[in-house]
């Protein structure tokens, strides 16, 4: 990446795993709009990463960074191809992937868009003072595309003022260091679960802009927590069309044969989860096409309520109030 303007959130040498031999990809967007281009186009944004130092350079500190993590996982997925088995528990292969996963969760556009929030507000908000009024409007109009209720109102509303005391905190320069600091507390947690190749022959599978799909079983929950590295189910990395890495908590055996079936319910996953769009083999078009891709993602949600803590003899009491902010399954 160095020198290069555009920067890519989602790799290049990751996107080309899903390309065609001219090294393009068909990409299925939100909004409805369908297409087929180059890798350079898909997943990139100008200066995404950049820096600006106290003279007015740009640092090349992530871009180096992020090359080094590629580059060490490269080799970690060609010994993949070979094997169709995953890196063993321990082993510096193993370590590498888990660290480049854990980035890949955090570089995101979308990951971008979560830890800058208040900022988001605070541009709709146009030099406006900050009131639950705008808030709610920006909720309905701009965040959520409906009439939030008095809850979220309040903890969207608490969320930015406090954010908005610490200018520092939402620099361009703080959400960088963010990325590397959550990442580097998830890939251990992604090394120590349980690892499966699992293998489509007739290479059915997806990816998007945010590759890395955090799965749990429905439950009424749902209403108002979120999924995340420690509780879910399944974590799941498509490598490219004919395979998938699968991280569970339950023991599986290292490699394993999918059907039509579990392709069909990872790429519809796939679908729901992402931030802006699918990426696929362009021979994917009639499968792409039929997957349920809602015009709205997944976003950060709030609410404000009471904190109840329950006493030993099974009394409860109310400790003030809590605020809650997590990001539904869809």
């Amino acid at each position: 990446m160095p020198d290069q303007k555009r920067h890519h959130f989602v790799p290049e040498f990751y996107l080309l795993r899903f390309a065609s031999q001219d090294e393009r990809v068909l990409e299925r967007r939100r909004d409805g709009v369908e297409f087929v281009t180059n890798i350079d186009n898909v997943a990139a944004e100008s200066g995404f990463y950049d820096v600006i130092l106290s003279d007015g350079d740009k640092s090349k500190e992530v871009e180096d960074r992020l090359n080094q993590t590629e580059g060490d996982v490269a080799e970690v997925l060609r010994g993949i191809d070979s094997t169709l088995v995953p890196p063993p528990p321990g082993s510096d292969e193993r370590m590498a992937l888990s660290e480049y996963l854990g980035l890949q969760m955090t570089r995101t556009r979308e990951h971008r868009e979560r830890t800058q929030f208040p900022l988001l507000v605070d541009a709709f908000l146009g030099g406006r003072d900050l009131t639950k009024e705008l808030v709610s409007e920006f909720l309905e109009h701009i965040h959520l595309g409906f009439r939030p209720s008095d809850g979220e109102v309040q903890g969207a509303f608490d969320y930015t003022a406090l954010a908005l005391r610490d200018p520092d905190a939402l620099t361009r320069e703080r959400s960088m260091e963010l990325m590397f600091e959550t990442a580097g507390a998830v890939s251990p947690r992604l090394a120590a679960r349980n690892w499966c190749i699992e293998h489509d022959r007739k290479g059915r599978l997806v990816t998007s802009d945010t590759p890395l799909v955090l799965w749990k079983a429905p439950s009424p929950r749902d209403a108002y927590m979120g999924v995340g590295v420690v509780d879910a189910d399944e974590i799941r990395f498509p490598l490219d069309p004919t395979k998938q890495l699968v991280m569970t908590k339950r023991e599986r055996s290292p490699s394993a044969r999918v059907t039509p079936e579990r392709s069909a319910t990872c790429n519809q996953d796939m679908g729901f989860a992402c931030h802006n769009f699918i990426v696929a083999h362009p021979n994917q078009q009639a499968r792409v096409a039929q997957l349920d891709l809602p015009e709205r993602r997944p976003v950060l949600r709030f609410s404000t309520g009471p904190l109840i803590r329950e006493k030993a003899d099974g009394s409860t009491i109310e400790e003030g109030e809590l605020m809650h902010v997590w990001v539904p399954r869809r």
